[in-house]
């Protein structure tokens, strides 16, 4: 039994073939949060787009659809005019 074999369980041509699968096909665990606007590391300082009711949801879709922009740029924007229109 090789070294291989006896870590995973699996022979040396099973580990290559996994190896190989796994870097064609990359496992995503849940939404791709940098297509959100969200970068690494500050995940935690966003509510999650799944909080908000339906139609706050489908309104962020299609501005982000028409301006071309993540549904957190949209969200910025409206609290940037919110916070103008009150100073």
């Amino acid at each position: 039994m090789t070294e291989i074999e006896k870590e995973t369980g699996m022979t040396e041509d099973e580990c290559e073939y996994w190896d190989e699968y796994i870097t064609k096909n990359p496992v995503r665990l849940g939404p791709d949060l940098a297509k959100m606007g969200i970068k690494p590391g500050f995940a935690h300082n966003y509510l999650p787009l799944s909080e908000l009711d339906r139609d706050v949801t489908e309104y962020l879709r299609i501005q982000a659809a028409t301006f071309h922009k993540s549904q957190i740029q949209v969200i910025n924007d409206l609290v940037r005019e919110k916070i103008a229109a009150n100073i």
